[in-house]
């Protein structure tokens, strides 16, 4: 992880290309591992960006008679980029991520969504809800597929959602909103956490210092909408009945995260905080950047906040 430390610019251009790079080095050298992790891919849609990978969990970390913990990852991508299986010379990213959670005994899914500006907001909202609603409806489907890793009838209802970036933007809408996800939706009644990572929450449209030009303005289609449906505004104006019932939080940030993240994430935190009358778990990444943590897993280096993520997850069934 020292050359992080050693990026001197926190912009997301600027750190992605070298980030990815260096990891695909260390990924390699468990090519096989993550290559060989189960793996089944699931049909949610209509559409091939409506698919999603399940990595089942080694069957010595299950107990034969018990839940096993299911983890959603939403990932990013600036609203334009992002799929579950990543083109060479970067197609271990996220096979990582799947197979580090799977080999601690939590069934690992990871969907694809739709990207502007093949569709607008919310598109890509409404694409993780609908995944995780069939994800609940399929489950005994899902079980059944697994390749002798768990019982064809292991509940799989305890659900966590990973998030990221994008991910994080779209995920905190989604359970934010009572229009997209009703208060009785099965989907928020199955959650039982949420660990959201490395968003603003909100977005100054007049500046744009995040992404380019052009790409939030398209996606929201207008001013009017961003203002009223990004994340943080969807938190204060939330009815106290959504707030209450939201899931439990886990809001992590990386330390060289960009400044309008890192100040967006402490806000957002101290809203919900107020919102809920209560604290919630809130942790930077040590020493990661924006792009590295999921980047970081299965490579044996910086994988410490993961390791808090499954014990946090297990320890709520």
């Amino acid at each position: 992880m020292e050359f992080i430390a050693g990026l001197k610019d926190t912009g997301i251009a600027a750190v992605a290309g070298p980030t990815k790079l260096a990891f695909v080095k260390l990924l390699e050298t468990r090519r096989s591992e993550i290559e060989n992790q189960p793996r089944k891919t699931f049909q949610f849609g209509d559409s091939d960006r409506h698919q999603l990978d399940v990595y089942y969990p080694d069957p010595a970390t299950v107990s034969p008679d018990g839940p096993v913990p299911v983890l959603f990852f939403i990932y990013g991508g600036g609203f334009v980029f992002g799929e579950r299986q990543e083109k060479p010379p970067f197609d271990l990213g996220y096979g990582n991520l799947g197979t580090f959670f799977a080999k601690r005994g939590i069934l690992t899914v990871i969907p694809d969504y739709r990207l502007y500006p093949h569709v607008t907001f919310p598109g890509p909202v409404e694409d993780v809800r609908d995944a995780l609603a069939w994800f609940l409806a399929n489950a005994s489907t899902v079980a059944s597929a697994s390749p002798s890793t768990i019982p064809a009838s292991t509940p799989l209802s305890s659900i966590f959602v990973l998030s990221h970036s994008a991910g994080t933007n779209h995920l905190a809408t989604l359970y934010l909103s009572p229009t997209l996800l009703p208060l009785d939706s099965p989907v928020r009644a199955a959650t039982r956490g949420l660990i959201t990572q490395g968003s603003a929450y909100s977005f100054d449209l007049a500046r744009q210092d995040l992404l380019p030009p052009g790409i939030l303005d398209g996606y929201y289609a207008s001013l009017e909408t961003a203002a009223a449906n990004m994340p943080l505004a969807l938190l204060k104006a939330g009815s106290a009945e959504l707030i209450e019932g939201l899931p439990e939080l886990f809001v992590m940030k990386s330390e060289r995260e960009p400044p309008v993240i890192f100040a967006g994430s402490d806000v957002f935190v101290e809203v919900l905080e107020e919102r809920l009358g209560k604290k919630v778990r809130y942790e930077v990444m040590k020493a990661h950047n924006h792009i590295s943590p999921h980047w970081a897993l299965t490579s044996g280096e910086g994988e410490e906040w993961a390791e808090d993520v499954a014990a946090w997850v297990k320890a709520r069934l």
